[in-house]
């Protein structure tokens, strides 16, 4: 193994959102909106290891958290304005 590269690290994308789906759909939803509104936002993709690591470190990235919260309860406007509180990390925002 790669030194500072976790075993997770390496999940595919639509292998780690397939995960998040059996545990909740909600939660697969909500990093679905994640991805879309950073790469709307940042200009760029979300890497796999970039989107577990806002899953999961500390109690996660609040802004996904509360994406998969509104998406629970269907909060369609809610989703829409936490879109914009995605931060972005590396490159620069549009």
């Amino acid at each position: 193994m790669m030194q500072g590269i976790q075993p997770s690290d390496n999940v595919p994308l639509a292998d780690y959102l397939a995960l998040l789906r059996h545990i909740a759909p909600a939660a697969e939803a909500g990093a679905r909106d994640y991805l879309a509104a950073f790469a709307r936002r940042c200009g760029r993709p979300l890497t796999p290891a970039e989107l577990r690591r806002a899953m999961a470190d500390g109690d996660g990235d609040p802004a996904l958290m509360a994406l998969i919260r509104a998406n629970q309860l269907g909060d369609t406007a809610g989703r829409e304005q936490l879109a914009g509180k995605i931060r972005c990390s590396g490159k620069a925002t549009r």
